[in-house]
């Protein structure tokens, strides 16, 4: 009977485990690129996690572009990706610093797609 209890337990430790230095290392190796645009696809934006692109610097970038056009009817900046809670190795993300990200409204390609036809614009992705 005592065996039983120890499986969940383990496996609690293990998923905790994994979300902390240095096991963040091995599990690096895992991560996806995230993406951003704003709602018609003009800006798109990628992180890619060791390469120097940023989060932060997404943001930068899209403040830069909606000053540039400031006619644009929504400012906001969409995040592109689904949040996969089953890859419990990232877990930490959802409550780093840069967890903001995963509070960005979703917005998939296909939509982004339809507004683009809707305005006239030639098809993204």
């Amino acid at each position: 009977m005592k065996k039983i209890y120890w499986i969940p337990l383990a496996t609690l430790v293990a998923i905790i485990l994994i979300n902390f230095f240095p096991f963040r290392m091995v599990t690096y190796l895992f991560k996806e690129d995230y993406t951003y645009a704003n709602y018609n696809g003009e800006y798109i934006c990628s992180e890619y996690f060791g390469k120097g692109s940023s989060y932060a610097g997404c943001q930068r970038k899209f403040k830069t572009f909606s000053e540039r056009h400031p006619d644009e009817k929504d400012k906001t900046m969409y995040r592109i990706f689904t949040i996969k809670p089953w890859r419990f190795w990232q877990w930490y993300e959802y409550f780093g610093k840069d967890k903001k990200r995963f509070s960005l409204p979703y917005r998939s390609p296909e939509k982004i797609n339809e507004t683009r036809l809707e305005e006239g614009l030639p098809a993204w992705k």
